[in-house]
């Protein structure tokens, strides 16, 4: 089939221009997010550091899961649960010495980060993986699903 549309290179130009402007905002955009979510796992640290859940607490939406072998039943459900259950990890001698952001996605106001962690619990070090979803709320951005893997 031969397309007899005399225009046809300057509609594909018009829309690969118009593309790659809308890539270079998102790219832009996607980099800022970026940086954002750094700082909030720099941010989840240094609050589980504290020893006091409480900073923990505005980074997570009401409704956020935490799914661990170390919950029982597997599941905290909501941020009461999930923040209590870090406060045991942290009397307990937990210490995180440092999360890096393996891989992110962004995508239909959701973003997902794929973590690796470096932790000292009890003077035994152990490395890991984290999987945060996180959601706009409010216009700020919060864990709605932390599942840990050690």
């Amino acid at each position: 089939m031969r397309l007899r549309n005399q225009n046809l290179p300057g509609i594909l130009l018009l829309f690969f221009t118009t593309s790659m402007a809308a890539q270079n905002n998102s790219s832009s955009d996607s980099l800022q997010l970026i940086d954002l979510f750094k700082r909030t796992t720099t941010q989840w640290k240094d609050a589980y550091n504290s020893k006091d859940s409480r900073n923990l607490v505005p980074l997570y939406a009401i409704d956020a899961q935490y799914i661990s072998s170390h919950v029982s039943g597997l599941v905290a459900e909501g941020r009461d649960k999930l923040i209590a259950n870090f406060q045991n990890g942290m009397t307990g001698g937990g210490h995180v010495d440092s999360i890096r952001i393996v891989k992110a996605e962004i995508s239909f106001g959701l973003a997902t980060l794929l973590c690796k962690y470096q932790a000292t619990n009890s003077g035994v070090t152990v490395i890991g993986r984290n999987l945060l979803v996180l959601k706009k709320v409010n216009n700020i951005w919060l864990i709605i699903l932390h599942m840990t893997v050690v």
